[in-house]
């Protein structure tokens, strides 16, 4: 989902998203006007998701948070990345030298 690109190339041009024509169990429709019919509920929609969620009742009724958390950086987020960089900034600079120093010797 993170690398959706909401499919601008298919809805140009005047058809739905491929996520929507593929789907197998017909869950997900597309409105290209942005409005929900009546009689469901939008999830989602104050929060500015990329998705918005039509419910048939409340959110509670799915085990869905309501209101939808705000998708923010937690402090263990932080240590996570830098858990990640850190090695990958040790491996990155010994290649380097590893790299310099090949160079050096065929000279």
């Amino acid at each position: 989902m993170r690398k959706c690109s909401f499919c601008v190339q298919r809805i140009d041009y005047g058809k739905e998203p491929a996520c929507v024509a593929k789907c197998p169990t017909g869950s997900l429709t597309y409105y290209p006007a942005g409005k929900i019919p009546a009689g469901l509920t939008a999830y989602g929609k104050a929060e500015r998701l990329h998705m918005i969620y039509a419910l048939q009742g409340k959110p509670e009724e799915f085990r869905l948070p309501d209101p939808v958390p705000l998708n923010t950086v937690t402090g263990q987020q932080v240590w996570k990345w830098l858990g990640g960089l850190v090695p990958g900034v040790f491996i990155l600079a010994w290649l380097w030298k590893r790299a310099v120093s090949e160079e050096e010797t065929h000279e």
